[in-house]
Formats: structure tokens, C-alpha cells, sequence
């Protein structure tokens, strides 16, 4: 943005958007009017203390908001797992916007101005619980497959973890006031943006075992239900217990136990389980000299499409077996061929086409659910599932 754009901004009579706020804002300030400065913070954070922001509409927004996964792309036993989840406690993460009418503002998408949790802050944040509980990277091989290692010079893994950005459409405003310990009153009441509980937002993950291709498929099976297991219990540790946010330490970014919509899928296929209809009958077989129903071979066939009647020096050359084949073909040309002239060829219906993979697919409504799914799906995994 150019200093113009501000300038134009800071001129406006009755600021309305954030932006403009902070324009004016600091143009007072740096007109060292610190007292209508002030004033108009005050007023500003009277007006946000809840706003509710208008979701926009679109194919793009939703490719962002809402994303989905095609496993027709991505290596077997990829997985792709997504809800939706409630706050419990407000979200609270601090943007480096330095011109802003407050100094703690939430961060933000550029584009679509929502509250975000980025991608970044999903996959530090699952490590942290993670590490809570007792797991790291030092000891165990599944952090590793999921997190990566850090790139060097001589080496370095990517994780197979993939997360997406998070939005919310409502926005808040949190007062600390520090007193001072020894008068015992408040000093100067600190104001920073966060996003109240109450509001929702979609958690998404994929999962892809891209250093697995081409491997033994048992060893894939087993590494992938070891780490389905591991996440499934450390989301419910970040979501329930450690929380996502900045100052989750004091509670902030907790989410309630129900989710909306929950599901995982996986790209193996269901377990077959026995069917009790009765099998398909069998098509009948077509005679030696037909090539399709009411069309004899090429060889028994004139130019012109009628029989073509063979020579004695021509049966003379002809095992028995041929000989029997060419009676049969011209007694079914005598019986049913000559009506058929004229007609049009029966062509062969198309097969149909191969029936679209039902991926491994499992739902759940909180979180406990969750780490029960991934637990039975990690055990058809081990069982070895089909790809």
C-alpha cells in the first residue's frame, strides 16, 4: 500500500473499517493531538468490543475456507481429515501490523481481512501437545515422519503432515488492566484484538506418506496406522487441554469437546463384506464361427457380405476340425444369415465403466470419537487393508 492511500484514509471525516481508524489515528498523533488521538480509540473500541464479520461468497473463498482432498492424486494410504470445532476460550494471536489504532492486533488474511489461524501456527502448536505428552523427535521415529527435519547442507526430511489456515468471522476486543503492586490500582488498561469464544472455525489436515512410494506396502500400512493413532490423540490434547493459542498458557484457544461434521477418509478401500444376493449368470458363449451375435467370422463372408462357398481343392486342405466349422457356419448362414442382410450390425453394448473407489471413510462427533475411529482404522491398517 502506498503512503497516498493513507493519507487519503487518514482524511476521512467518520472513519468506519479498521483501517481508516488507524489512518486517523495516527495522523493525530503525528499532529501530537494525543488527547483526540486517545478519544478516538476509546470510541473505536466501544464499537468493537463483538463485530461479526460478513463471510464472502465465491468458488475461491469456499477452495480456501473449505478446502478438500483428491486422492486420485496422492499416494496410497494418504489421509485427509477435517471438522468443525467451537471455542471454549477467546483465540488470541498477535499480528506484526505496526500500523494499527491498537499495538496488539490479531492476525489477519491479507486478502479476505479475517482472523486466521495460519498453517504454520496448526503444525507448531500439534508439536507443542505432542510434547507434552511426552513425545519428541529425538526418540521416536512417527514426530519425525510427521514434522520433518530441519534442511541442511547434508539432509533434512519433509513431514508428512499438511495443514490448512483457519478462519473466523467474528473478532472481539480483550482489556488487561496490570496493577501496580504497591497502590494496588490500575495502571494503563492494554487492549488487543481476539476472536470470542463461541465462535467456530474448520480445523483440515492431509496426510501423505510421500517418502513411502514404492515401498513395501506392510511396513507403509503399519507406519501410517501408528501415526493416524498419534495424531488423533494429539489434536485432542491441543484442542481440549494445551489449546492453539498465544497465552494458551492462561487459557486461551480452548475448544469444546463436540464437533460439527467430523471425518476422516483414507485412500484404502472399505472392507468387503459378503454379499447374500446370487451371483450374476454367466453370458452365453458364442459358436467358433461367430465373431458377434449374428455375425459370422470375417473368413466365412464374400466382399459383398454373403457366404462365401468354398472350392473342392479348399476342403481338401482342411484338418476335419475346419471342415466341421465351415458346415456348421454355412448351415447357420442357410438357418439365419441370409435374413440378417440389409439389417444393421448389432454393435456391443460399451462396458460400463469400473465403479469409483469407495475410500475408507469414518465420522465422528467429538474428540474421544475421533481417537476410537482412528483406533479401529489403525487395525484394519495393521490387518492390511486393500489399496
Amino acid at each position: 500500500m502506498t503512503v497516498e492511500y493513507f493519507l487519503e484514509l487518514s482524511q476521512s471525516d467518520s472513519p468506519q473499517t479498521p483501517e481508516e481508524f488507524s489512518a486517523v489515528y495516527h495522523w493525530l498523533i503525528a499532529e501530537e493531538k494525543k488527547k483526540d488521538a486517545d478519544q478516538l480509540r476509546a470510541d473505536w473500541s466501544k464499537h468493537s468490543l463483538r463485530v461479526s464479520l460478513s463471510e464472502p461468497q465465491g468458488v475461491v473463498w469456499d477452495m480456501i475456507a473449505q478446502p478438500a482432498a483428491d486422492f486420485s492424486f496422492l499416494p496410497a494410504c494418504s489421509f485427509f481429515l477435517k471438522f468443525g470445532f467451537t471455542l471454549a476460550s477467546p483465540y488470541y494471536s498477535k499480528d506484526d501490523n505496526p500500523f494499527y489504532i491498537i499495538d496488539n492486533p490479531i492476525v489477519r488474511e491479507k486478502v479476505f481481512p479475517f482472523p486466521m489461524v495460519r498453517a504454520t501456527s496448526w503444525k507448531g502448536n500439534l508439536y507443542s501437545a505432542l510434547w507434552q505428552l511426552g513425545h519428541t523427535k529425538k526418540n521416536e521415529a512417527p514426530m519425525l515422519r510427521l514434522f520433518g527435519d530441519i534442511r541442511s547442507e547434508e539432509g533434512g526430511r519433509s513431514g508428512r503432515l499438511f495443514f490448512y489456515p483457519c478462519f473466523f468471522t467474528q473478532v472481539s476486543l480483550e482489556i488487561i488492566n496490570p496493577h501496580d503492586r504497591k497502590r494496588r490500582v490500575g495502571k494503563n488498561p492494554i487492549l488487543f484484538e481476539s476472536v470470542p469464544a463461541g465462535a467456530r472455525g474448520v480445523f483440515s489436515l492431509l496426510y501423505v506418506p510421500v517418502d513411502r512410494i514404492g515401498q513395501e506396502e506392510a511396513e507403509t500400512c503399519r507406519q501410517v496406522a501408528e501415526d493416524l493413532r498419534l495424531i488423533a490423540e494429539g489434536l485432542r490434547a491441543m484442542f481440549l487441554t494445551y489449546g492453539f493459542s498465544a497465552k494458551r498458557t492462561s487459557g486461551y484457544g480452548v475448544a469444546k469437546e463436540t464437533v460439527s461434521n467430523g471425518f476422516f477418509q483414507i485412500r484404502v478401500a472399505e472392507p468387503s463384506t459378503p454379499s447374500a444376493s446370487a451371483p450374476s449368470p454367466a453370458e452365453p458363449q458364442l459358436p467358433k464361427y461367430l465373431q458377434a451375435p449374428g455375425r459370422l467370422k470375417d473368413e466365412y463372408l464374400a466382399p459383398d457380405g454373403s457366404f462365401r462357398e468354398r472350392s473342392q481343392a479348399e476342403l481338401a486342405k482342411m484338418t476335419k476340425a475346419q471342415r466341421q466349422e465351415y458346415e456348421k457356419a454355412k448351415k447357420w448362414w442357410e438357418r439365419e444369415g441370409k435374413a440378417l442382410i440389409g439389417q444393421p450390425l448389432v454393435e456391443p453394448e460399451p462396458q460400463a465403466a469400473p465403479p469409483t473407489p469407495q475410500w475408507l471413510q469414518r465420522t465422528f462427533g467429538t474428540f474421544d470419537q475421533l481417537c476410537e475411529e482412528a483406533a479401529q482404522v489403525a487395525s484394519v491398517l495393521e490387518a492390511g487393508g486393500e489399496r
